[in-house]
């Protein structure tokens, strides 16, 4: 199977930078971790977990990617504000995956925290997204 891992990260990449996005999370998206010193709110995505899925027509992957914005607040209207943009792009959203065929782009759980660092409170809210791709 190619590499589809690496394929929807591209892809990812590619359908959270948009406009909507940005004007939302001017530090940008990342893939799993912000370069340190970029300004909140951005946003972040990273592969959570691929399985191989079969059929007498081949094989799929089956991947869960977490999709979450970052904001540096005590009060989390920032981050659910990013979140529902990111909702909308990618719910049923198409991705363009180099050698797949996507089958399935649909969040299907809620995730949220908060953290304290040297004093500051972080909001991370998103969601978990499965992934399906028809390798091609």
């Amino acid at each position: 199977m190619a590499n589809a891992r690496l394929q929807v990260d591209k892809a990812m990449y590619t359908a959270l930078n948009v406009a909507g996005v940005l004007a939302v999370a001017p530090g940008g998206v990342h893939n799993m971790v912000a370069p340190q010193g970029t300004p909140p709110p951005w946003v972040v995505f990273q592969a959570m977990s691929k399985e191989d899925e079969h059929t007498f027509a081949g094989r799929f992957a089956n991947m869960v990617y977490m999709v979450k914005a970052v904001t540096k607040n005590t009060w989390p209207k920032t981050a659910l504000d990013v979140d529902t943009v990111i909702d909308t792009t990618l719910e049923d959203g198409t991705l363009s995956i180099t050698g797949f065929n996507q089958l399935l782009c649909r969040r299907q759980s809620d995730i949220y925290f908060t953290e304290e660092h040297g004093g500051d409170v972080w909001q991370h809210i998103g969601g978990l997204y499965r992934i399906m791709a028809d390798q091609v």
